[in-house]
């Protein structure tokens, strides 16, 4: 049977120890910069030493480069990654197609993991990916296992999978929502986390984006089964307790059922200690399918623990609560209410006015408690100071003992010899002085050899042939240990470094466009918004896509479209949607009816991409925003395959101008457009018996944010004032840009018509119109960490 490998997470060297030492197969960490979670970054020297502690342990090391990269960061990723790649890690897992053309062209040793970031959800996306060379893919969160078999047996890369951990609510990479709140960008790592934030829908309140954890423990052989290569945990920013625990759990669980499936289950104490280290509750996430209300935690966004009990009375004046509790209780644990950020650590407790260091399972307990707790709240245990200590690396490091054999013989330099076993180096000193005073011991010299400190090495074995009456100063001593030492370590770890040549960054300084009036686009859905577009002036109208509305279009309305365009010389380009899952079990991109020709598509994925491209259907191809360009080295890679690219709206117009003058490119200027892409039907799930298709989400601050549901049930959370930049048109044109694009698929026809006519004034005239009323320039004038 297949073994999968088991990957850890490590935000720390402490973490990382965790993981090795409690049976991780390989573990993933990443920098001060360039990873997704920029709070849980090494230093370099941390890093060089991770990816050899981890092989020296016999398992792999991958590091995280999974952000979005700017022009002015190139030069610094470059070195980056050259460094990673000298170090020997054994992948990079990346987000940023910039990075991995650079990577594929300049740097072929160092293999690399498609993030899930990516957004890769179906097999010609995979095929995508494969086609440049990636080694492994982490595909979405939200596909079933049936998805991911039918993946897995249509193509011939590595899959990658969470099994464990935190999830988001929007497929990943797909989520502007922070960047678009507070300037910190999701895909640079800086994610400030909304969706665990408290939001009003029509009355419903609490945490309504925030989802449990995930955890497919109990049905772990499910998933060994499909032939998955990897499960991942997620957690690089959690405790190495936690790291260290959550391990040891798989660890057993997939070693038991290789062993004997007939036979496997999970026990109580794992499951317990499971919800004990950290859950918001727990869900199987999408492996069996939609979970539903049951994906979600909107009670409680942060770790809950375990149930302890309940409050039978608060005393306001000594401010002690009194809990009825159903588990023992220790000096050193944590508990708290639920969904209240009520939570204490326990620094004294009371039964019968007695003061106690220990409680057995079933007592009434006095605590003392600031915040103020009502009769019959639910309490849990959030920390469990002994289950913890268990998990503690006490100096426990896994060591590879070593043999010393010293000598020092009159008229002869002084000579260290160590082994592993398998790796031998002999250093040799100078030569020993007779001694004026108190000789040298060897007691002295061995205690001195002892000293490894925080190498990979603790001596097991010394051996000392010393001549009588002669002196060697303990500087010598240490000098020769620490030489001998890092000649074994670079004898160690020789096998796995590598001799990497700098990635040369070298834009084309060319501008291989002049500055022309752009081309006005407008995206729409429904046929009376298309046909105001194509009367409003529009030179290219986007027909199809997601669905906010009642209707589905049918192919007659596909040909309606087409036809009209063409009577009014307007180009029209068919959408495809960013989520197609759909795209593995229908061919209807390249099998359109013979009737229909469009002018050309409008793909918003890497699958639908892949498909069109390869089809034997040629046409004009534009990339769709989704793609998350950031960059001209991405943008590059993706002319190869269209005819022009939509940037990504967390782009500033300053970096804009430094793209578009270099290849034809597009840019929202226009319109509500999702922050947030969700599996999840949050509506249909709030409002079971009302079958709503929008409404307004409202966070505390008052802010508000559309929310739509399309035809596939999915979630999307809009921007939270309309984007314009209408009074920005001389500067858009001025900057390059070749085509604008207003985003209508949530306006009537009416707007629609409007919107495009304004923008086609403006266009023409070159010069600026107004916006009126509240709205955003997004991030044209304010970019993002």
């Amino acid at each position: 049977m297949h073994k999968p490998e088991l990957l850890a997470p490590a935000g720390s060297k402490e973490a990382l120890i965790a993981a090795i030492e409690n049976g991780a197969d390989a573990v993933y960490f990443g920098g001060e910069a360039f990873g997704a979670r920029h709070d849980a970054g090494l230093s370099l020297e941390e890093l060089k030493w991770a990816i050899d502690y981890t092989h020296i342990n016999k398992a792999k090391a991958y590091v995280t480069v999974d952000t979005l990269i700017k022009d002015s960061e190139f030069k610094r990723v470059s070195e980056y990654v050259q460094f990673l790649c000298n170090a020997g890690a054994d992948a990079v897992i990346v987000q940023d197609m910039g990075i991995l053309k650079l990577l594929k062209d300049q740097l072929f040793q160092l293999p690399i993991h498609a993030s899930t970031q990516m957004t890769i959800h179906n097999s010609e996306g995979v095929q995508f990916l494969e086609d440049m060379g990636i080694k492994r893919v982490v595909l979405a969160r939200e596909l079933s296992l049936d998805e991911i078999r039918t993946i897995k047996s249509r193509t011939n890369t590595d899959i990658e999978v969470f099994i464990h951990g935190a999830m988001c609510i929007s497929y990943s990479g797909q989520c502007l929502f922070s960047s678009m709140m507070g300037d910190k960008s999701g895909n640079r790592g800086y994610c400030t986390q909304p969706c665990r934030r408290k939001y009003t829908i029509d009355g419903a309140k609490g945490h309504l984006l925030s989802p449990r954890d995930l955890n497919i423990s109990e049905r772990i052989g499910h998933l060994i089964e499909s032939g998955i290569d990897s499960f991942k945990i997620e957690g690089r920013l959690k405790h190495p307790e936690y790291v260290a625990g959550v391990v040891r759990i798989y660890r057993s669980l997939i070693d038991r059922y290789l062993k004997n499936p007939a036979d496997f289950q999970i026990s109580y104490g794992e499951m317990h200690t499971l919800r004990q280290l950290f859950n918001r509750g727990f869900t199987e996430g999408y492996f069996f399918g939609n979970p539903g209300g049951n994906l979600m935690s909107r009670k409680q966004p942060h770790n809950q623990g375990t149930y302890l009990g309940n409050i039978v009375k608060y005393d306001r004046d000594r401010k002690f609560a009194y809990i009825n509790i159903e588990q023992s209780l220790r000096i050193g644990d944590g508990i708290g209410t639920e969904g209240r950020g009520t939570g204490t650590f326990v620094r004294s407790m009371y039964i019968n006015n007695q003061s106690v260091e220990s409680t057995p399972a079933c007592a009434t307990v006095k605590i003392p408690m600031e915040k103020i707790v009502y009769s019959n709240e639910t309490v849990f245990k959030t920390y469990d100071f002994k289950l913890m200590e268990s998990f503690r690396i006490k100096d426990t490091k896994r060591k590879i003992p070593l043999n010393m054999s010293f000598t020092a013989k009159r008229g002869k330099p002084i000579t260290l010899c160590i082994t592993d076993g398998v790796n031998q180096v002999t250093q040799k000193g100078d030569v020993p002085e007779k001694a004026t005073g108190s000789p040298i011991s060897e007691d002295s010299i061995n205690q001195h050899l002892k000293k490894l400190g925080n190498t990979f090495f603790e001596p097991e074995n010394i051996v000392i042939d010393l001549d009588n009456d002669i002196f060697i100063p303990i500087s010598q001593l240490n000098t020769l240990r620490r030489s001998a030492i890092k000649n074994l370590e670079d004898e160690l770890t020789r096998k796995w470094k590598r001799k990497c040549t700098k990635p040369d960054i070298s834009f084309d300084s060319r501008e291989i466009q002049t500055k022309t009036k752009p081309l006005l686009s407008v995206n729409t859905y429904s046929l009376e918004s298309f046909k105001a577009a194509v009367d409003g002036g529009a030179d290219v109208v986007y027909f199809g896509g997601e669905n906010f509305t009642d209707s589905t279009l049918t192919p007659e309305d596909n040909q309606s479209a087409i036809e009209y365009g063409k009577q009014k010389g307007v180009a029209v380009y068919l959408s495809t949607p960013r989520i197609d899952k759909k795209l593995d079990e229908l061919g209807e991109l390249n099998e359109l009816s013979p009737n229909q020709n469009p002018d050309g598509f409008l793909v918003a994925n890497p699958g639908a991409l892949h498909r069109l491209h390869n089809s034997n259907v040629k046409t004009s191809l534009i990339i769709d925003y989704p793609f998350n360009v950031f960059n001209r080295l991405a943008m590059t890679h993706y002319l190869e395959y269209c005819q022009r690219v939509t940037l990504s709206p967390e782009l500033t117009l300053d970096e804009i101008k430094q793209m578009a003058p270099h290849g034809p490119v597009e840019s929202i200027v226009h319109g509500f457009f999702p922050l947030m892409v969700s599996e999840h039907d949050l509506l249909g799930e709030l409002f079971p018996d009302d079958k709503v298709h929008e409404a307004i989400l409202e966070d505390e601050k008052g802010f508000t944010y559309p929310v739509k549901i399309d035809e596939q049930k999915r979630t999307y959370v809009m921007n939270s004032r309309e984007l314009c930049m209408l009074s920005h048109i001389p500067e858009l044109i001025d900057a390059g840009v070749s085509c604008l694009r207003i985003e209508a698929k949530t306006y009537d026809k009416k707007t629609t018509g409007k919107l495009t006519q304004s923008y086609r004034k403006a266009i023409d005239n070159g010069t600026m119109g107004h916006c009126g009323g509240k709205y955003s320039t997004g991030h044209y004038f304010n970019g993002v960490l």
